[in-house]
């Protein structure tokens, strides 16, 4: 029963504590940029609200911090003199200046936490005895795990979103490896929401795998990144395999990398 699952970073304490920590900010649960970034984009503020945001100790400090070039942009926007005629320009001006700050704080967060989930699982691999590589790509990592013939491609994206794949185990021991392995990610401040599990019951992997192994490149973990950051369209065609049949198992692929048997 080897499987395939998808699953969520879950913003709760420890993580939101762990981000503030690797960013140098205070952000506490009442700023949730997502949804004021929702509120911007549908001009549901005034000058004196955006104001507020701006000057506020919590979310302007944050700001400051993570986007100083949009965010001094704003402040600026906000100390143009506005008149009755002028009001609607300025807060239009000050507004998209705010949503611009906002955004790219969110895209740091979200790299932040990325950068998070792949340290815990290196970590709580090895402490189950995997042997590991990652490759960081612009918007996912990759991340490849050994242990016999067990192998484990997993591929985070920004914020924390994770696939995990497992080939090489053919009995319900694989979903105990990775129940066990999300284990030790928790132990160490991640923990997960929305979690989906697939029952492909393949020796060579579900479709992450498989794509992987059809870019032909013998480092999984870089190839499921290539897979995942192609331009739409471009990404390797799902269940082909190097020679045009069935994906091969990745355990020879890593047979040969190694040059003998895993």
């Amino acid at each position: 029963m080897s499987t395939q699952n998808t699953q969520q970073v879950k913003m709760n304490a420890a993580c939101r504590e762990l981000l503030n920590e690797r960013l140098d900010v205070s952000l506490g649960p009442t700023v949730d940029l997502d949804q004021l970034a929702t509120r911007l984009a549908a001009d549901r503020l005034d000058l004196p609200e955006i104001r507020s945001m701006v000057t506020s100790f919590e979310l302007g400090g944050a700001l400051s911090q993570l986007a100083p070039e949009p965010f001094a942009a704003a402040q600026m926007a906000l100390n143009t003199p506005a008149t009755s005629s002028t009001m609607p320009t300025v807060v239009a001006a000050a507004s998209s200046a705010l949503a611009n700050a906002v955004a790219v704080a969110g895209a740091v967060l979200a790299s932040a936490t990325r950068d998070l989930t792949v340290e815990a699982y290196t970590g709580a691999a090895a402490e189950l005895g995997y042997t590991s590589s990652t490759c960081r790509g612009t918007s996912a990592t990759g991340i490849e795990l050994w242990r016999d013939n067990e192998l484990l491609l997993l591929r985070v994206h920004d914020g924390g979103a994770v696939e995990a794949d497992h080939a090489g185990l053919v009995d319900s021991t694989c979903g105990d490896r990775q129940r066990e392995l999300d284990a030790a990610v928790e132990r160490r401040g991640i923990t997960f929401t929305g979690r989906k599990q697939y029952n492909h019951g393949a020796l060579a992997g579900g479709s992450l795998i498989t794509a992987a192994v059809a870019r032909r490149d013998p480092i999984l973990a870089r190839a499921t990144v290539a897979d995942a950051e192609q331009p739409p369209g471009r990404q390797a065609q799902r269940g082909r395999s190097l020679s045009g049949g069935q994906a091969e198992p990745s355990h020879r692929v890593r047979e040969r990398r190694l040059g003998g048997t895993a």
